[in-house]
Parts: structure tokens; sequence; C-alpha cells
């Protein structure tokens, strides 16, 4: 009776579970995303926006000197020059720009250098399946794969692709994984804005298990091999009515003939539910 329940309520439960998929696929806000660092080598040629910092130096005046926000207009704030606009500029320009500036009545031959201190203006959201999901700041040039590198790698299984999306852009550039690694595609720029996310195939086991959850798909992967990566079935599992759940399709598997070599072992898709019914009292 209760496994009989159970089955019923895992039956009514799988148009849910759909949408939460498709949840789970959507561009996540800023505001959830927890932020992890930076991305890229630094470059000469980044250029500034709200949000970064810079690190202004003029020698031997050190009241000019220190860190220096840059607000939300694009300008910093350094005392006796003022308000000065530095968004879309590299740290090289700006450098220039405070020299003129400092030089005009203020100073001779100022010696003023620049660098950026803090990079927040170039968001890059990097979620799915990756060992530090999160949002990362570009500070140079960078491609899907560093990206993916700097955000802990992917996991060895149950990956096939990558989705790139761009900022303004609705639909994702799909990234076959295996021609990534082994550079049969380009590596793609990753830009401010852009969204890498990775996928992960799996299969989930239900039921009476050891370990109900979801779990990597490989191919070739089997009912039987599931059930055992889940923990094995229980001794009150129900080993005669297994069942395989693929969208509308309900598939019976007998594991007690599967594991004594009687039935072939059924080989599993991705996004199949296993599902261990108890045996019936």
């Amino acid at each position: 009776m209760m496994a009989g329940l159970m089955f019923a309520l895992l039956l009514v439960c799988l148009p849910l579970a759909s949408a939460q998929d498709a949840v789970a696929d959507a561009a996540v806000p800023v505001e959830s995303v927890a932020m992890q660092g930076t991305l890229g080598a630094p470059s000469a040629q980044y250029r500034v926006g709200a949000g970064d910092s810079l690190n202004v130096q003029v020698y031997g005046e050190p009241s000019l000197s220190g860190t220096i926000p840059i607000d939300a207009m694009g300008e910093i704030d350094v005392a006796l020059v003022g308000r000065v606009p530095v968004a879309d500029k590299t740290a090289q320009e700006i450098m220039q720009l405070l020299r003129e500036k400092l030089a005009a009545g203020l100073l001779v031959n100022p010696n003023v250098t620049v660098a950026v201190s803090a990079y927040r203006s170039q968001p890059v959201k990097v979620l799915g399946a990756v060992g530090k999901p999160g949002l990362y700041f570009l500070r140079g040039p960078s491609t899907v794969m560093s990206v993916l590198s700097e955000a802990g790698g992917v996991p060895p299984e149950g990956v096939n692709e990558i989705r790139l999306t761009h900022a303004g852009a609705g639909v994702p550039e799909v990234l076959p994984y295996d021609k990534l690694v082994s550079r049969g595609v380009a590596d793609p720029p990753v830009l401010a804005g852009d969204i890498v996310f990775v996928p992960q195939s799996v299969v989930s086991v239900s039921g009476s298990v050891g370990k109900p959850g979801e779990i990597a798909y490989r191919d070739g992967m089997t009912v039987s091999q599931v059930i055992a990566s889940a923990g094995g079935a229980t001794a009150v599992a129900s080993r005669g009515r297994v069942y395989i759940i693929r969208g509308e399709k309900r598939i019976r598997v007998n594991l007690r003939k599967v594991l004594s070599g009687e039935e072939p072992d059924e080989v599993l898709q991705p996004g199949d539910k296993v599902y261990v019914p108890e045996s019936p009292v």
C-alpha cells in the first residue's frame, strides 16, 4: 500500500521536476550569485569603469596619492584637481590625463603612476557544474576555457556542452565541451555581462536505496550500476519491479533477473529517473 502511494506521488511530481529544471537553466540575478574573484591576467589594455578602484601615486605628494574609487558616473575625485572622468580609459591614459591636469599651474613636471587596484566593473557569471560557481570580474582578455579553469573546472562526467550567453543576447551559444578541450572548435572570448553555464547530465534514483539523489550521467550507464552507486537496494526493496521513468514512458525492470544474468541490464539516458519501490507488505 505504502509503496503504491509513493509511486503515485512520484508520477504526480514529475511535471514539477521538469519545471524546476527549466528554472535552473535560466539566468541567475547578479544579486543572488556569490562574488568569487577576478578572471584573466591583468592587461595594460583594460578599460576601467564604475566600481573599479585606482591606485594613484604622485611622487613627493602623499596628499595626492592613494586608492581612489571610480564612482557611478565613471569619475574619480582627486585633491587639487577635482572630479576627473576616467570611464573607458586605460591606466596609461588616466596617468597622462592626471599629469596634464597637475601640470596646469599646480606642479612642475609631476611624476604620476596609475594602476588598477580593484576590478569590479566587468562582471561575468559562471554557473552550473563548476567547482566555484559565482560572479567573477574580468581584468583582462578571457576565454570560455580560461573562465572554467578559474572557476574550479568541471566534473569528469556528465558534461557534454557549455552554454555561453552574451550580454543582451537571449539565445546562448552552445559549445561541445569535448571539442573545446581538444581544440576542435574555437575557444570564444568572454566579455563583460556574459553568462557561462555548464549543464550537467544526471540520472536520479529514489525509493528504497541507500542514498537517493542525483548521479552524474556517463555513456553506457545501466540501471544496476546506478542503483549500486546510490548505495544499493535496501532490504525492503522490491527488486522485481524497478521502474525507469523516461519522459512519459514507464519501463519496468526486474533487477533480480538482471543481477542473475537472466535479463539484460537496461542502459539509461540522461535525465532518466530510477525508482525502486518497497516490497508490498
